[in-house]
């Protein structure tokens, strides 16, 4: 008798379907010692079933180790999280991985293979295909020796340049990261102590989870009408991280350069990177909005302890739920809360705030109460529109409000709704760069304020230093005393900052236009598009 993979047959089929699609990876030699481990002929019963038992644990991690997801140990270090998600939530995120088309198509392959193999010996076809596969094809070499990076220009505003054309290997790689955070340590945006006369203004930080450019384009609403009301917009502007958490502790430092992930959970290393209590030694009061609980992941926590904002929430008490979250819990309407931060403010004797509103309307899981079935894109546009709704119309209240106000739009990270090779939709463990990047701008309100020019649009790469640089142009040059402004002025030669993002063990590096991404700190790869 003959021996065969059998039913394992299927499992290298859908293998080498998907690796044709570059949907995959392929590993010859560890996939042919399963072929080997499979097709070893045993006589014994018990070593037969051993080996069938033990075989589908091998499969699942061969399977993983052949796609370009991240490492299994980052699903278990998340699992504490993941046990908080509504069931209803977990399922879904199943679907992202295997949809009900695919397993239609597995179905129907599976009868297929059934017949087939009742003709054909399948086994020799799947060998045969495996090692055509495995018959490397040539292609251009770009990583070889390493080159040394050869700085241009330095100083506490600006990155050291450095040459990015030649070959480029880990050793390449990891220098570059190196002397970018080496870089970022001396970088520091500073407030004059002049600033405290400046006329009166509040600033608004809204701070929105998961939307960047990308999902903001695959929604089709790139060209809503908010995006036009705004003074200033950073064209390429670096989030730095994929996760709620960090990106907001990275906001409340934004004085100061880029700091490695693993230094946001201790102090900085100034009281100068904190830009609220910059603004507080100012004059400025603190005001800290949420349309969530704040509860998950420890929040609210992790701003007090790592971002020493000592706002206290603001009450929700009285307003109607509008979502439920991803954990089951309430999340209140953007345009409802906003509008009660506004009526608060006007009764707050307080010359001038500083208020940060932090919203998680478009979370990933997130259903809409009164459409509790939408799921996944179609779900995420109907509250990514609602969401742009409720801003435009909060922006033209604070136009009828007569006050002086400038408001900050700058979003933690991207939903990554579109998917890559190494994230499902949703998944934002990587912090790839479409997840990064994020919609960053400036709108100056005020009823007697002028702007000259139109609206500025910040091309250069940057991030929170940049911010934390505007907001200390706008005390030092006092536009609300001299009734006017111009974008180009308030921006031009802001800070500039490479795409360097990072969450717990991953980080993401754009060198000569690409990027990089290295999941243990040492070894690099392009990240696959």
């Amino acid at each position: 008798m003959m021996l065969g993979l059998g039913w394992w047959n299927l499992y290298f089929i859908i293998k080498l379907a998907l690796f044709s699609q570059g949907t995959i990876g392929f590993h010859p030699i560890e996939n042919f010692a399963f072929v080997i481990y499979l097709l070893l002929p045993l006589r014994h019963k018990i070593l037969k079933l051993v080996r069938a038992i033990a075989a589908f644990p091998i499969a699942f991690y061969l399977g993983h180790y052949d796609s370009f997801l991240p490492p299994l140990d980052r699903l278990w270090g998340q699992m504490s999280g993941l046990l908080n998600f509504q069931i209803s939530y977990l399922l879904e995120l199943a679907s992202r991985f295997v949809s009900l088309q695919d397993l239609l198509a597995i179905i129907v392959l599976a009868f297929a293979y059934y017949f087939l193999n009742r003709i054909f010996r399948v086994s020799i076809f799947v060998i045969v295909a495996m090692i055509y596969f495995s018959i490397p094809t040539p292609s251009p070499q770009q990583v070889i020796a390493p080159v040394a990076a050869v700085p241009v220009a330095t100083s506490s505003r600006a990155t050291t340049e450095v040459d990015e054309s030649g070959p480029i290997n880990d050793s390449v790689l990891n220098e570059a990261k190196q002397n970018f955070f080496d870089n970022e340590a001396n970088r520091v945006s500073t407030f004059t102590d002049s600033s405290a006369q400046s006329a009166p203004f509040d600033l608004l930080f809204l701070s929105i989870c998961s939307v960047a450019w990308d999902d903001i384009k695959i929604a089709g609403l790139e060209d809503h009408p908010l995006f036009k009301e705004f003074d200033i917009m950073f064209d390429n502007f670096s989030a730095a991280t994929s996760y709620s958490g960090p990106a907001l502790v990275r906001l409340l430092r934004a004085s100061c350069g880029q700091e490695p992930h693993e230094a946001l959970f201790s102090d900085a290393p100034s009281q100068q990177c904190y830009l609220f209590d910059n603004l507080a030694k100012l004059g400025y009061g603190e005001n800290l909005m949420l349309n969530h609980n704040g509860s998950f992941d420890n929040f609210t926590g992790l701003l007090k302890n790592d971002g020493h904002l000592q706002a206290p929430v603001m009450s929700k008490e009285g307003l109607s739920p509008y979502q439920a979250a991803f954990d089951g819990s309430d999340i209140y309407r953007d345009e409802d809360v906003l509008n009660r931060w506004l009526t608060n403010r006007g009764k707050d004797p307080q010359e001038k705030v500083v208020a940060l509103y932090n919203t998680i309307s478009l979370h990933d899981g997130n259903r809409i109460i009164k459409n509790s079935g939408e799921t996944g894109m179609v779900s995420y546009k109907r509250r990514l529109k609602n969401l742009l709704d409720d801003l435009y119309t909060f922006f033209d209240t604070l136009k009828k409000s007569d006050r002086n106000i400038v408001v900050v739009l700058v979003p933690e990270h991207g939903a990554g709704m579109r998917g890559d090779r190494m994230q499902i939709s949703g998944m934002r463990e990587i912090p790839a760069a479409t997840i990064v990047h994020t919609p960053v701008a400036m709108k100056i309100f005020g009823p007697n304020m002028k702007r000259t020019g139109e609206t500025y649009h910040v091309k250069a790469p940057s991030s929170y230093l940049a911010i934390s640089t505007l907001v200390s142009r706008l005390l030092e040059q006092d536009i609300y005393a001299k009734g006017t402004f111009d974008p180009k002025a308030l921006s031009e030669a802001l800070p500039k900052t490479k795409m360097v993002a990072q969450n717990s063990g991953s980080t993401v590096l754009e060198y000569n236009n690409k990027p990089y991404v290295s999941l243990d700190d040492q070894t690099w790869q392009e990240y696959p598009q």
